[in-house]
């Protein structure tokens, strides 16, 4: 979120306090990440320095408890919640939910890139992640692939229309977003139906399911100034195919060089096309509508809005989501 949550600094520390105990001396607004939803602080108390997730929306229990089980298990490369005195692993003020994590000096892996050993070393980490297994409880209650894409998607998608054809928008960005939707309708409409394509011919079908972290691409990998790599925001994992997290280094975010370097990490594997066809169509798809829902579906700023139209335009650049989308669009005459 670009923009702070609208929960006062004072409300913050009072919890950070009464749940945490922690005697706050700064909190920082940190504008990052494209979470709507969702607001991170650096904090300091102590001498020592947390960062702070604000929620606006409750918490997916999942997302916390899994890091937390996967350190236990000794999966390093996670950043797991710290827990409040009572034991939770976030607090709640309002509407609002909490999350405090150490907070650990790095860069993101997109902005500045990762060295030749660290896409080995992510190749092997990600290999890692695939061959887990954890204890049943936790194991359960991890959703499964089912190749149907969630019915917000068509309802938003079918708003997002509705919207663009028939309202006058004064806010320029708004305009300059219904100007370039206009422009690439069918290719849109086409992303859609693709996607549901794809769906009804892997439903069926039965596929060795492994641990995905499920937007494990390089702005989520956080690295140290040793060079040490840690997986971050953990919101949506689920039990898939292998593909669904390697599409982001098979030519859908990485270069050939990256993707080879990458595998000498991971290990030489098969892919399946078609799942990664599918997972190549359901990413382009819900990146788009959820930038356009920015737009024109949420109270957002100036700023998000701006930004956000031009995440929905760069999808559609040479090189970009789109073009790797339809690149295998032959391969499966669809």
């Amino acid at each position: 979120m670009l923009e702070k949550p609208r929960l006062d600094d004072d409300k913050i520390v009072a919890c950070l306090c009464g749940r945490y105990g922690l005697t706050v001396t700064e909190i920082e607004f940190l504008p990052l990440g494209y979470d709507a939803n969702a607001g991170v602080y650096r904090v300091y108390a102590g001498g020592q320095s947390y960062f702070l997730k604000v929620k606006r929306d409750a918490v997916y229990e999942l997302s916390v408890n899994l890091p937390r089980c996967l350190q236990e298990q000794g999966f390093e490369p996670v950043i797991a919640p710290l827990p409040t005195l009572d034991g939770d692993l976030w607090g709640k003020v309002g509407e609002f939910s909490l999350i405090l994590y150490p907070f650990i000096e790095g860069r993101s892996g997109w902005g500045a890139g990762l060295s030749d050993h660290q896409w080995i070393e992510f190749g092997a980490l990600v290999k890692r992640l695939h061959t887990m297994r954890l204890p049943d409880d936790v194991w359960g209650r991890i959703p499964r692939e089912t190749f149907v894409p969630h019915p917000r998607w068509g309802e938003a998608f079918r708003q997002l229309q509705a919207v663009v054809s028939s309202e006058v928008h004064e806010n320029p960005f708004q305009t300059q977003l219904v100007t370039f939707w206009k422009d690439h309708d069918q290719e849109m409409r086409t992303i859609v139906e693709r996607t549901g394509q794809l769906s009804g011919r892997l439903q069926d079908q039965s596929r060795e399911l492994v641990l995905c972290h499920a937007d494990i691409h390089t702005a989520n990998l956080l690295v140290t100034a040793l060079g040490e790599l840690f997986v971050v925001d953990w919101d949506q994992p689920i039990l898939a195919p292998i593909e669904r997290d390697l599409m982001f280094v098979t030519g859908f975010g990485a270069g050939e060089r990256e993707e080879n370097l990458f595998f000498q990490g991971y290990g030489q594997t098969a892919i399946d096309w078609l799942v990664m066809a599918y997972y190549r169509y359901e990413r382009v798809m819900e990146d788009l509508i959820e930038f356009a829902a920015q737009v024109f579906l949420r109270e957002t700023s100036d700023e998000t809005k701006q930004d956000s139209v031009e995440w929905f335009m760069v999808q559609f650049d040479p090189g970009g989501s789109v073009e790797a989308a339809h690149k295998l669009d032959d391969v499966f005459q669809i």
